[in-house]
Order: structure tokens, then sequence, then C-alpha cells
């Protein structure tokens, strides 16, 4: 195994089970890691969501940065701005979840630090003939930026999600995914005010394009002792459920740009969010 420096700092009234959880969970993962581990990771615990965002909008203020470079919306979310990975685990974020899914969590984010915790894996540019695609079919450049931004993290799921299977972390994931795709009477009234203006459909369709990526490789994983059928089929009907809103010829339309996505993902991570962008223009 490489040697991984890897070392906690708090921030906040962090509560002695948390960090002891939380110590344990990725001290065992980097462990089943093996090689590929980083040559060092830095977990930060926060107690508040609040205290989180306070940290976030410092350490892009210190660095002049203005757009969007941490996905701050996450259970558990990677910063690579100085250089090597940083974890930011928030206590108030984790607590709506179960215990499998807290470990879900950590594990998803710690698979982040392995093949996406350097700066490169931050630096993204809209290719030009979305950008010139988008401007023909009236997306404001804002939104454009948000969307692209969201897919990058949809096509890091899938290769961390990947990257977890092949480890043998498979039911905390699908449990972890269960707990966060949860759709509401608050998605049916959001569809219904978005299906009435091509931009606002485009938005809200691009934003499910996360959790196909994030639940595709688990429910493709074969039946078997190494995953719990019960969950998988639940998160299947799930996914369904956050589908059938749409209604059947919007829905079908997104099935098919996630499926072209998948088909053309590769090692590249570059090439995946450029080709992955391209295909998802077909939804504006």
């Amino acid at each position: 195994m490489t040697l991984l420096d890897l070392s906690f700092f708090a921030r906040g009234d962090i509560p002695g089970g948390f960090k002891k959880e939380a110590t344990e969970v990725l001290t065992d993962c980097y462990k089943r890691f093996g090689n590929t581990v980083p040559y060092k990771v830095e977990v930060y615990l926060f107690d508040t969501d609040a205290n989180l965002h306070n940290f976030i909008r410092e350490e892009k203020f210190k660095l002049g940065l203005t757009f969007a470079a941490i996905d701050e919306a996450s259970a558990c979310t990677l910063d690579v701005l100085r250089g090597y990975p940083r974890l930011l685990v928030c206590d108030e974020r984790l607590a709506k979840y179960s215990k499998h899914g807290r470990e879900g969590a950590l594990r998803h984010e710690a698979a982040h630090t392995v093949l996406h915790g350097s700066l490169e894996y931050s630096i993204f540019q809209i290719p030009e003939d979305c950008r010139h695609t988008a401007m023909v079919k009236g997306v404001e450049t804002n939104l454009l930026e948000d969307i692209f931004f969201q897919l990058t993290m949809g096509v890091k799921d899938f290769e961390a999600i990947n990257f977890l299977i092949k480890h043998d972390f498979i039911n905390c994931q699908v449990i972890y995914a269960l707990e966060w795709i949860q759709p509401s009477e608050d998605d049916k009234t959001a569809w219904s005010v978005s299906k009435t203006n091509r931009q606002t459909r485009f938005v809200y369709e691009s934003s499910l394009m996360r959790p196909l990526l994030f639940t595709d490789p688990l429910l493709a994983v074969p039946k078997s002792r190494r995953i719990n059928a019960e969950d998988q089929v639940m998160l299947g009907a799930r996914i369904e459920q956050m589908l059938d809103i749409l209604g059947e010829t919007e829905e079908n339309k997104v099935l098919k740009v996630a499926a072209a996505i998948i088909e053309v993902l590769t090692e590249d991570i570059h090439k995946n969010v450029d080709a992955a962008f391209r295909q998802l223009m077909n939804l504006a």
C-alpha cells in the first residue's frame, strides 16, 4: 500500500462520535484502495452547513475565484484548490442520512480523491461548438455554465461509482443513492413550471443527468451476494419515479441522451466531459 498522509482538522463544535466515524470509515477505505491512493489527503470536519459554506467562500476569495470550482451541494465535498485533495465533511449535512448512507457518502468522496484529486480535474471549458449551439437556442450563459458544471460532477460520479464497485463498496452506494434520490411533490411542481419554456426545460432535464449517471453502474451490477437485490430494485423504481414526472415523450428523450453519454465515456475525464456535454446539448 502507498503511504498516505491522512490528516483531520475540526472546524466548529465537532461531536466526538462524528470524528470517530469519519476517521474509521476513511482510514478503512484508503486501506482497501491499495496503491491507488494519493500521497496526501486532508479532511476538514464542519459542525454546520453555514461553517462549511463560509470556509468555501473564504477559500475562493483567497484564490480570486468567482466561478463554481467546488460542488457545494453534495453530502461530502472534494476541494482540490490547493493542488491536493481536501475532503470537506459536514455533520449537519450527514445527519439526515442513515449510518450506511453516511458511510456511502464518505466512501464516495474518498473515491473522488483518488480519481479526481488534483487541480487538473477541476479545470474544464465548455466546447465552443456547444456555446454556439446554446446561443442559437437561446440558453443564457450563466445557466449554461451551471449546467456544464453539474454535468462534470455527474461524469465524475459515474467514474467514482465504477471505481467503488471494483473495490466491492456496492451496497453502501446503493443506500446512499436511495437516501439522496427522493422525488417529491415539489419536483412535480418544478417540472410543471419548467416544461413550458425551452430554456427552463433544458435546465430541469439536465439536472437529471447526475442521478442517472450515479445510479447506472449500480443498477447494472449483476445480482449476487455482492449486492442487496431488494435495495437495487428499489433504486431502479426510485429512478423510474423521478422520470415519470416528465411524461413519456420527454422521459424517452432524457433516457436516450443519458444512454448516449454513457456510451461515449472512456478513461479520459476531459474527453468524457466534452463528449458528454455535446450529447447533453440535444436536450436544449
